[in-house]
């Protein structure tokens, strides 16, 4: 008889899942802490494996899906609630197809975005077990040991220490709040991830576009300690401009305000306002209107920058709605018609 055709039974100890962690992180701690000669028994008493199962699955950025019948023996092995398991653990919260539903059955898949805990929230827990969390489910950092957890950054230690630098602490918070009032945390973080875009090609052009922000970007890479700065730029290094660029993005206000007016002319004050966050010059907001010169076989041609790009894009979605608004005014007159709804788009 397999495990998982065994009766489940209540575990002698419990294991208390950590926000975001990947249920086979979760399965082989609880295993461990009850003294399992092989932490995989326990994941194949779960239900019938559709892979192979091997320990080497926690370090090749693996998860597991299960069926009802599975997560019904998980409550029991644990003794905690489904309820407030699926709080923690994300993948919960989805099934597989190649999953049987008369059975209990799991099912190992790749996954991305997945990263190592905290090192010194680990070094509290007995054993310093290694716990893996998904990258979408747990803060970009950790504020009780102020450690960047992000991964993918290279030439960076895995784990960064902020203590010099709080305006990332802020930042992080600043964040935070706003995934809370937009309520669409996937909306958000794309919106995040134009504005890294965006903000990574003004570091890399720093030197000579402005100044300041140079100077802040240097001094910010020599507190962190690494090898990072405006001309190589990580996420992390333009992290709090990345987020004031994102508030921005994310403000229904300015959105409408550059899908509906009637030419590029009247972008100005959008360009002001990203300037005024930013706390940089005036002359700043004129470089952010210009194309860029770049240098192509020897001859010199205009290109349009990062920001400009997602303008361009943004007026593009709403093009009909626009053209419609305009055609009904007369482009000469002022008008106190305000503009359409539009979607978040």
């Amino acid at each position: 008889m397999r495990f998982w055709q065994q009766p489940a039974q209540q575990l002698p100890i419990r294991v208390r899942p950590v926000r975001g962690e990947t249920l086979i992180s979760y399965v082989f701690r609880l295993a461990d802490a009850n003294d399992l000669d092989r932490p995989t028994i326990l994941l194949g008493a779960l239900g019938r494996p559709t892979i192979g199962l091997t320990r080497y699955l926690l370090g090749k950025d693996y998860d597991v899906a299960l069926n009802e019948h599975s997560r019904r023996r998980l409550e029991t092995f644990t003794g905690i609630p489904i309820a407030r398991l699926k709080a923690s653990l994300p993948s919960l919260h989805h099934t597989h197809d190649a999953l049987p539903v008369d059975i209990p059955a799991i099912h190992p898949y790749r996954t991305w975005n997945l990263r190592d805990h905290c090192d010194h929230c680990v070094s509290r827990i007995p054993g310093r077990p290694r716990i893996r969390v998904h990258s979408p489910s747990f803060p970009h950092l950790c504020r009780r040991h102020r450690r960047w957890l992000a991964p993918g950054m290279a030439q960076v230690t895995r784990q960064v220490d902020l203590t010099n630098t709080p305006e990332i602490i802020r930042a992080d918070r600043r964040y935070g709040r706003l995934r809370a009032t937009t309520r669409d945390h996937e909306w958000t973080r794309e919106q995040f991830t134009q504005a890294i875009w965006i903000v990574m090609d003004w570091a890399r052009s720093s030197h000579s576009a402005s100044p300041r922000l140079h100077a802040r970007w240097t001094a910010r890479a020599d507190a962190l300690r690494t090898f990072h700065g405006p001309f190589n730029p990580s996420p992390l290094l333009v992290f709090p401009e990345t987020i004031a660029l994102t508030e921005i993005l994310c403000d229904l206000e300015w959105r409408r305000h550059v899908a509906m007016v009637n030419s590029d002319i009247d972008m100005t004050n959008f360009y002001r306002h990203i300037t005024h966050r930013l706390g940089q010059p005036r002359t700043f907001a004129d470089q952010l209107s210009r194309p860029r010169l770049v240098l192509d076989r020897h001859r010199l041609r205009s290109v349009t920058n990062p920001l400009q790009q997602w303008i361009i894009q943004h007026r593009h979605k709403h093009l009909q709605t626009r053209t419609k608004f305009w055609d009904r005014h007369r482009t000469g007159y002022a008008t106190r018609t305000p503009f359409p709804e539009i979607r978040l788009l």
